[in-house]
């Protein structure tokens, strides 16, 4: 057989363009192929990816949630070419399933979709390794999907499901040995696991470093351990990351003691600043061996990883609905911090800023379900929701002989909580909806929210759409 391997999906379109350009160029055996379903084979390959400046070179190389890796087919057909072409969708079809399995919590079997429906599922693919012989393909194929197109068929094939992050996750490797903390000094095994774990598979794509200068000047194992804000932003940035995982062990000088169970504590950063910690507990199997054992040990540990994701992350299906919210603003950090933690909660696909003063600022949410699950999610990134009783006043029009027109307000508040305070929230009673008497009819503007009248807009006037912050949940393609 003819054996051949292919390198790693494009990053985005920049690579696409440099590949383009570089056609008239020779081209070294075994670059990567890849082309939208349906679409005829390139005529010759193309080249690489290439890393964006100031980006590690794995960087462009990290999959998405809404990319199945390592599919494997064999096939067997009349000739190389159509056994060929039926793998492709063979790959295609088992990816959908791994990806349904992956997004819907409790999901056994994916619903069958048509080759119309697939085709608008699935973005593109990647051949990472093929044999060919005459009658027969073995292959490994990568599969991206739209994620506009998946979100829309998962609103019709199930009740909720959960939305992967943006970007990958760095994970850090600690090991701690007669008590000094390693990272980057010396190549251990639990490093080493680590970079030999299988590729996809997970809801949280992860990458490991390449543990080059760049990365030592990044960030250190103190503070790593100790989560320094501004180091976890340096590793991150370096990596395009949506954060940082640190999976710290213990391990005796000699390897791991297999008879004596393993613990590694895990600690995922969030760019907002909040984090979450659990403890892994993995006991060795009377077979295994240490590559085996701390192999298992980094399965456990995506395994816990995605588990504790899915928990924050779960979003009902439906349409997308607008809550216009008020966010009370002593300062400008506020602002800066309310949009920092904004971007933390999946649930919402858009943010615009209807009225910005001095005192307050008025904002559109836009989400998926109700009021209720979107409180529980802000509460996740320590963000308190609460109604404040205001109720949208009838205005006499300007032209006589028009009937009233109420104007939207803001009747939810959007307020920044201590750290770790959005936990109590959770345990509360959900918020129910306030019924307010119906306000007499003035020729002037309604009262404004609060008493003051803030920059001159009260938060009863007619939205003005100032602009769009940037959302890190649900990305729209």
């Amino acid at each position: 057989m003819l054996h051949r391997r292919h390198a790693p999906l494009f990053a985005g379109f920049a690579p696409v363009i440099v590949a383009a350009a570089l056609l008239t160029l020779a081209v070294p055996a075994g670059s990567a192929r890849a082309q939208a379903p349906g679409a005829a084979p390139p005529a010759a390959p193309v080249a690489a990816p290439v890393a964006a400046p100031g980006l590690a070179p794995s960087a462009a190389l990290a999959a998405d949630g809404y990319t199945v890796q390592g599919v494997k087919v064999d096939v067997s057909a009349a000739n190389a070419n159509a056994a060929r072409d039926q793998a492709i969708r063979e790959a295609q079809v088992k990816a959908w399933a791994e990806m349904y399995k992956r997004l819907v919590p409790n999901a056994t079997t994916a619903p069958k979709v048509s080759d119309n429906d697939l085709a608008r599922l699935v973005q593109g693919f990647e051949i990472d390794d093929e044999k060919v012989s005459a009658t027969r393909y073995l292959g490994s194929i990568t599969v991206r999907f739209r994620p506009n197109a998946v979100r829309d068929m998962l609103g019709g094939a199930a009740q909720q499901y959960v939305e992967p992050p943006a970007r990958p996750f760095v994970v850090l490797p600690v090991t701690v040995t007669d008590g000094r903390p390693v990272l980057w000094e010396d190549r251990t095994a639990w490093r080493e696991a680590w970079e030999g774990r299988p590729a996809g598979g997970t809801l949280v794509p992860l990458v490991v470093p390449d543990g080059e200068l760049s990365d030592i000047s990044a960030i250190g194992v103190n503070e790593a351990l100790a989560g320094t804000p501004e180091a976890l932003a340096r590793i991150a940035q370096r990596y395009n990351a949506a954060g940082v995982i640190v999976a710290k062990t213990e391990l005796p000088s000699g390897g791991p003691d297999l008879g004596r169970p393993l613990t590694v504590e895990v600690t995922r950063y969030a760019p907002d600043g909040s984090k979450d910690q659990q403890a892994v507990n993995v006991k060795a199997d009377v077979s295994d061996r240490t590559a085996d054992f701390l192999g298992r040990a980094v399965t456990f540990v995506t395994a816990a990883v995605d588990e504790s994701w899915r928990r924050e992350n779960t979003m009902p299906t439906g349409p997308e609905q607008s809550t216009l919210v008020r966010v009370p603003l002593s300062s400008l950090t506020d602002w800066v911090e309310t949009r920092k933690r904004l971007g933390g909660v999946q649930g919402i696909t858009r943010t615009d800023v209807v009225s910005l003063s001095r005192y307050e600022a008025v904002v559109a949410l836009t989400h998926r379900g109700d009021v209720e699950r979107l409180r529980q999610q802000m509460a996740r990134r320590d963000l308190g929701l609460s109604r404040t009783g205001a109720v949208a006043a009838p205005v006499q029009p300007v032209q006589p002989g028009m009937p009233p027109v109420a104007q939207p307000v803001a009747d939810w508040q959007l307020q920044v909580l201590p750290r770790g305070a959005g936990a109590d929230l959770l345990s509360t009673a959900p918020v129910q909806p306030a019924v307010a008497a119906p306000a007499p009819l003035s020729g002037a503007a309604p009262a404004p929210v609060g008493g003051a009248v803030t920059g001159g807009v009260a938060p009863g006037a007619p939205p003005r759409v100032l602009g769009t912050l940037p959302a890190t949940g649900p990305t729209r393609y």
